[in-house]
């Protein structure tokens, strides 16, 4: 094997490359669709709001509609969702994911992602909490990353 190959293989994979458990996924989607409506020109909350509410609960699309909004009025600078590189996650977007799963089980921790991104994450981490536990009733656990390997989702 040349040392092309060896450097391709031995390579760390990019943070947009990590593998999203379905809740997360769902919710990146509805990050997606939020920007590219707000980028349009358009409001979101009809379209994405009924997408939720049909994948998960009526209760899950509400809350996912308070806390994006209240990631808009917190944001310290425009959010990057997307990645330069593929077009998959980017770094805020991990962040608010992660931050939302983390909410439940560590705060201080949630709150330290959401900083350099928002200004006052206190709001967004108390949504981040309600949402965590509206998806999980509807089915769709959110991991709790960063914390032992074998934590895998909050605890509900």
């Amino acid at each position: 094997m040349s040392a092309q190959g060896v450097a391709r293989v031995e390579r760390e994979p990019q943070a947009c490359e990590t593998r999203l458990f379905p809740a997360e996924r769902l919710l990146f989607y509805a990050l997606k669709a939020w920007s590219a409506a707000r980028l349009m020109g358009e409001r979101p909350h009809g379209h994405v709001g009924e997408v939720l509410a049909a994948k998960a609960s009526p209760r899950a699309s509400s809350l996912f509609l308070a806390w994006i909004q209240a990631v808009e009025a917190a944001s310290a600078r425009p959010l990057r969702l997307t990645c330069s590189h593929c077009g998959g996650m980017s770094t805020d977007a991990q962040r608010l994911i992660v931050a939302c799963g983390l909410s439940l089980v560590d705060r201080p921790l949630a709150e330290a992602l959401l900083e350099p991104i928002v200004r006052e994450p206190g709001m967004v981490i108390m949504l981040s909490r309600q949402l965590n536990n509206a998806l999980s009733a509807a089915g769709w656990s959110l991991p709790a990353r960063g914390l032992e390997p074998d934590a895998h989702t909050t605890l509900h």
